[in-house]
């Protein structure tokens, strides 16, 4: 009977056609050797082997053809028998593969489990409410400050996220940590794997895949901040496009879209969400956290689109906790990277001008990379404003078509590209979608910052025809074409329903302010009969009619949910504000002007909640200075501090501060 040494090659396995193998019987007619002794097994195998010779049989390598298919190989030379039969390249390879394990994987291993299972020994007595941070004593949490520059505290919340996640004791910007300190101050269900699934089966080899040093958030407040995001933070940030950014989570890790784009979008969402908006601050720091690894790790990583819309997503959230320097540093790297990236020039090229990135592979990624240039672009003009600070962005250097609608957007349809100069023509502005109607006036809010920020020292302040006056008219006309050309999907009420809409009428009005207002203050230095009387009371009738206009825009939308407006919605109530109290300064007895000072006062408290950046304007309005002892009553009676604000001042002077103060 043959052995099972015979019929089985050493390297390659089993052969089916042997008579070792007896199909239908289901198994292979093996000696029993039960109750013998080793030495007797050994001594009776040694006797199969030497046969009626009594010689061991010559040692034989099997073929390379045989060995990679499994195959029992003769063995014979110069080629066996089956590559003789078949007609294949018969080959002997005479070095031999190791294979098993890598030398000291299974130490490895061993020295893993024995720290967990330590871990469980020491665990097996402590109770869940000893786990730091497990509490739900809402009044230890730390608070958030938006104006503290140092992120030294440990972040603990309550224990609805610690069952599902690992936490860092210190999650600062320092990615470097204490693995022991992790496990002491984790829950031991993510460990273990016992818990709630969390996106991620918590092992190590799945956080190495996904490129993160904690496990990701619970599925569910995952899921529950990405819906949150596309319905309430994406009509007013709209460069992502949602179906296609949905479908790429169930991709491979390396195809999904980086961890830091989905840290910020999470970071936004949780800021309006009651329910995590303690999780903001966290998700905050690791999104910078990322953002920041991937900027230091290979170049696959830093230069893309997704990169680019990570840092705008960051710089919009530091803009709305009042960190107007790291906002203003934060789109310093959009813009640059987009510049890099060359989304600036993605219908137009210009000399010596070098492309990037691939060609895009449909209608849809190109209009994405179009999008994600103009969000930069108008977070460019609006960190400006609000610092005082530069604009970055050239718009002579610029070579892209204005976003398509929206619908073309998400279908994929290919709309007439218009650039930024045309759209500036009455006859061009009737075909402009509501995110590129919110682009130009962002244009035209710019041009007003460098109207009053770059002056000519050789002008005259009575001289009409001065750089001064002669670019006031130039915006002034602009001004006028776009108010009275706009399309009617981008008029009130006919556009109310989307935040893009409601933020260009109202953005509109406030160029209007800003621009008049330098006006009364360039006008009022001149001296008396020069005729510039009436440039003061026409510019105040445009400023009032303005701001009446935001006021009644603001009535028609008060039942809207306020998180759903364009963050940057509280800087045309602000400007208006303003107006309706220097009105009510000249004339106590308006009690019209005092009345929707009032009413803009109550919706920007309101915003508030949603909107911390609304506590700058309200520290900025200085009602006591206005002599309005009733609305600093109304100031005093929701409760707001105007200490809590102290960034917006004279240290970082803004666009109102020139227009409203003649700066």
């Amino acid at each position: 009977m043959p052995s099972i040494e015979d019929d089985i090659d050493e390297d390659t396995g089993f052969d089916f056609n042997s008579s070792a193998f007896t199909p239908g019987q289901g198994s292979l007619n093996v000696p029993d050797y039960r109750g013998e002794t080793s030495v007797n097994v050994e001594h009776r195998t040694s006797e199969g082997k030497q046969g009626a010779s009594g010689q061991l049989p010559p040692h034989r390598n099997a073929c390379a053809i045989c060995r990679k298919r499994k195959l029992k190989c003769d063995g014979a030379a110069p080629e066996c028998g089956r590559c003789k039969r078949l007609g294949h390249e018969c080959v002997y390879v005479e070095s031999r593969r190791k294979s098993g394990p890598k030398r000291g994987y299974v130490k490895g291993l061993e020295s893993r489990l024995a720290q967990v299972e330590g871990l469980l020994k020491e665990k097996e007595g402590m109770s869940f409410g000893s786990i730091p941070g497990a509490g739900t004593n809402t009044s230890a949490l730390p608070n958030f400050d938006p104006l503290q520059e140092s992120y030294s505290q440990p972040l603990e919340y309550g224990d609805t996220y610690l069952r599902n996640s690992l936490f860092l004791p210190d999650l600062t910007e320092n990615v470097h940590f204490d693995m022991d300190q992790v496990f002491k101050s984790e829950n031991l269900e993510s460990v273990t794997g016992k818990g709630k699934g969390n996106g991620n089966d918590g092992s190590s080899w799945a956080l190495s895949e996904l490129g993160v040093q904690e496990p990701l958030p619970p599925q569910d407040i995952v899921d529950e901040l990405t819906q949150l995001y596309f319905e309430k933070i994406h009509p007013s940030n709209d460069m992502i496009h949602q179906y296609r950014f949905m479908a790429s989570l169930s991709l491979s890790s390396s195809a999904r879209p980086s961890i830091a784009l989905r840290y910020s979008m999470w970071t936004l969402a949780a800021g309006i969400s009651p329910s995590h908006k303690h999780l903001s601050p966290l998700f905050y720091l690791r999104t910078r956290k990322y953002a920041e690894a991937d900027e230091a790790g290979s170049r696959a990583k830093y230069v893309n689109i997704r990169h680019a819309q990570t840092w705008i997503l960051i710089g919009t959230y530091e803009y709305k906790m009042l960190m107007f320097p790291k906002s203003w540093l934060s789109i310093g790297k959009a813009v640059r990277l987009c510049q890099m990236l060359g989304l600036h020039r993605l219908d137009g090229r210009g000399l010596g001008h070098r492309q990037a990135l691939e060609a895009p592979g449909d209608v849809t990624e190109k209009e994405e990379r179009r999008r994600t240039f103009w969000m930069a672009f108008g977070m460019d003009r609006y960190a400006a404003v609000s610092t005082g600070w530069p604009v970055i962005v050239d718009e002579r250097d610029i070579l892209t078509f204005l976003p398509s609608s929206e619908s073309a957007f998400e279908t994929g349809e290919e709309e007439p590209g218009i650039f930024l100069q045309d759209a500036m023509q009455p006859l061009q502005a009737t075909s402009l979608s509501s995110f590129a109607g919110v682009v130009v006036v962002c244009s035209l809010i710019g041009r007003i910052f460098e109207h009053l920020s770059r002056p000519n020292p050789l002008d005259l302040d009575s001289d009409p025809n001065s750089d001064f006056w002669r670019s006031h008219r130039k915006i002034e006309n602009v001004l006028l074409n776009m108010v009275l050309h706009l399309p009617a999907h981008l008029r009130l009420p006919t556009g109310a329903s989307t935040s893009n809409t409601i933020f260009l009428n109202m953005t509109l009005q406030s160029a209007t302010i800003c621009l008049h207002q330098a006006a009364i203050a360039k006008a009022e230095k001149v001296p008396a009969g020069c005729g510039y009387e009436s440039v003061v009371e026409e510019s105040k009738t445009r400023c009032a009619a303005a701001a009446h206009e935001i006021a009644s825009i603001m009535k028609r939308i008060a039942h809207f949910d306020l998180s759903t407006l364009h963050p940057y919605i509280p800087f045309p109530l602000y400007l208006s504000a303003r107006i309706f109290a220097q009105m009510a300064k000249a004339n106590p007895q308006d009690d019209n002007a005092n009345s929707l000072v009032r009413f803009l006062l109550s919706a920007l408290v309101a915003m508030k909640e949603v909107n911390p950046l609304v506590e700058s304007y309200l520290a900025q309005l200085d009602m006591e200075d206005l002599g309005l002892s009733a609305l600093q009553e109304n100031v005093r009676m929701f409760g707001l501090e105007r200490s809590v604000v102290s960034l917006v001042s004279s240290d970082y002077p803004s666009l109102s501060t020139f227009t409203v103060e003649g700066r």
